[in-house]
């Protein structure tokens, strides 16, 4: 009746392979990941996917020249401030747009010289002295021109002065 039965007395047998399996798994990965690795890399699967492009082709692409055009935007200087701090600012800017929207834009132009000058007066002068007034002036600009020349008219506005006196 003194029977002993201890946890520590099973006998489960010795584990075998425990660490040698982990590291044939980790082998095995490494080697399918580098094959992998290669082959995306050699061009192999370029002759497999449809519509895959080698690189070659897309530096070529890259090479072409971009089919952008320049308006630029007459000077503007509004007066800006209260009435005991009036200061000027002085605006110049280009707009980037695509090459079938030159002629749309050179329609609209005294428009977009209208809503800037309005714009530009309309801001106050707390904002224009901070850090970030050109990205804010800028992005409302930008926005404002899009929404008046039309979709895929304008891309992108480039200011080439913003000064205050």
């Amino acid at each position: 009746m003194a029977e002993t039965d201890s946890p520590d007395s099973e006998d489960d047998g010795p584990k075998r392979g425990g660490k040698l399996k982990w590291i044939l798994v980790g082998v095995g990965v490494l080697a399918a990941g580098g094959g992998g690795f290669y082959t995306a890399f050699s061009g192999a699967l370029d002759a497999i996917l449809p519509g895959a492009e080698s690189a070659e082709s897309a530096l070529e692409e890259a090479a072409e020249p971009l089919a952008l055009a320049f308006l630029p935007l007459d000077p503007i200087t509004v007066t800006v401030g209260g009435p005991e701090t009036l200061r000027n600012l002085r605006f110049r800017a280009q707009l980037q747009v695509s090459a079938t929207g030159m002629e749309r834009a050179e329609t609209v132009r005294p428009r977009i010289a209208d809503i800037a000058t309005t714009y530009l007066r309309a801001v106050p002068m707390e904002v224009l002295e901070s850090p970030t007034a050109l990205l804010r002036v800028r992005a409302q600009l930008l926005r404002r021109v899009q929404l008046l020349a039309g979709p895929g008219t304008v891309e992108d506005l480039l200011v080439s002065e913003f000064v205050i006196n």
